[in-house]
């Protein structure tokens, strides 16, 4: 079933590699042989730093991921987490490439932290009674601390011990997240239902941006020294987070902004309809 596959595509040639596939044997989900490849719907996904790999997490009651190569898909390790977990909801991958943090859909939302090559759980602690939508790593170097938003929360994550401390919203309105992303000097954004971007300096919210025209933002990337954002409005916003302004307004036509990516000087941009979108940042 593709939905189970991760795949990897070459805009170049228009060619595509696969993580997972193949024969299977004919058993329920739920018992079926997970230890090479996904079983069932893959609900997360994140590319590492550096491009080499990817990790990617499926639903089931007792839910597993897999690192795998970007660049081949060939399986690099796996990570299984335990029975009631239900599924992975949010992956994300330390910027040095050593840690895997996951999240489950577990009722407690538990937080679960691996080292990456060895797949050995170094913790794991209940999350938050409310969803987590998103999370990801600092991108400061020798930082391994890391941010998981969601419904009604924002927290902030020590890896060593393994231990979080919910976002202080001072007098600024209190909402909910669905995306968010963390820079080079360790400074978190959120983004807001209320289509407002959140700056946190450690755990408290220092700033809101009002940078997009209603409903929320969808999604946030920090990448080659910008802040990338997208909403509800169907913009692709650049900011430079010094001067706290946009630079460029990138428009898709209102259609809502799930998913950035950015590398090379090129965005590609997933659309709640499906439609994903190659952006050369340099023209257009």
């Amino acid at each position: 079933m593709t939905a189970a596959l991760g795949v990897i595509l070459d805009p170049r040639s228009n060619s595509q590699k696969y993580f997972g596939g193949g024969q299977v044997a004919m058993k329920a989900k739920n018992v079926s042989d997970d230890t090479n490849s996904h079983t069932d719907d893959i609900t997360a996904i994140r590319i590492s730093t550096d491009r080499k790999h990817a990790v990617s997490g499926q639903v089931g009651s007792s839910p597993v991921a897999f690192m795998w190569n970007a660049s081949t898909g060939q399986k690099v390790q796996r990570y299984k987490l335990p029975k009631g977990s239900r599924g992975i909801d949010a992956i994300a991958l330390s910027n040095d490439g050593s840690l895997v943090a996951l999240v489950d859909r577990h009722d407690d939302h538990n937080v679960y932290l691996f080292e990456a090559m060895s797949g050995t759980l170094i913790g794991k602690t209940k999350g938050d009674t409310n969803r987590i939508f998103d999370m990801c790593f600092t991108g400061r170097s020798g930082d391994k601390s890391f941010v998981t938003v969601g419904a009604k929360h924002i927290r902030f994550w020590s890896s060593d011990p393994l231990d979080g401390k919910r976002g202080v919203f001072g007098s600024n309105e209190q909402t909910s997240f669905a995306c968010c992303a963390m820079d080079d000097n360790g400074v978190a954004y959120a983004g807001g239902a209320n289509g407002l971007i959140y700056v946190w300096n450690g755990n408290s919210c220092s700033a809101t941006w009002n940078f997009h025209k209603g409903g929320f933002v969808g999604a946030l990337r920090f990448a080659e020294g910008k802040l990338y954002s997208g909403g509800k409005d169907g913009n692709l916003c650049i900011i430079n987070t010094q001067t706290q302004s946009v630079e460029k307004t990138i428009s898709f036509d209102g259609i809502l902004i799930r998913a950035i990516d950015v590398f090379g000087g090129s965005a590609v941009v997933g659309m709640r309809s499906g439609t994903i979108f190659h952006v050369n940042l340099q023209t257009d």
